[in-house]
């Protein structure tokens, strides 16, 4: 079961604003997951790309992964088939030198 609600909020300067959320049923699913490496350690800051696999040439959604390897999307379209990228730069990077 999904459970969502959304608003805006726009404080004024030096205003506390409390609220209280009640949340509402919601049908559209969402993507949540934890990367990790070969020996089962979450990877942290690994590049997520999310795509419509009938649009491919356009990711709906990009985000990083968090200390502990997790990330999440959402909400997604029921039914709908997605392609998932997940990138993690290597440590072995050389930097170009400008010639001049």
């Amino acid at each position: 079961m999904n459970l969502s609600h959304s608003f805006y909020v726009k404080p004024a300067s030096h205003e506390i604003v409390d609220t209280a959320i009640s949340l509402s049923l919601d049908a559209r699913p969402a993507l949540t997951g934890t990367v990790v490496d070969t020996s089962g350690k979450p990877v942290a800051e690994a590049f997520i790309t999310l795509y419509r696999a009938d649009a491919p040439a356009a990711p709906i959604g990009a985000l990083y992964t968090d200390e502990l390897g997790r990330f999440a999307f959402g909400p997604l379209e029921p039914g709908q088939l997605y392609h998932v990228k997940v990138f993690k730069r290597s440590a072995d990077i050389r930097a170009l030198e400008q010639g001049g």
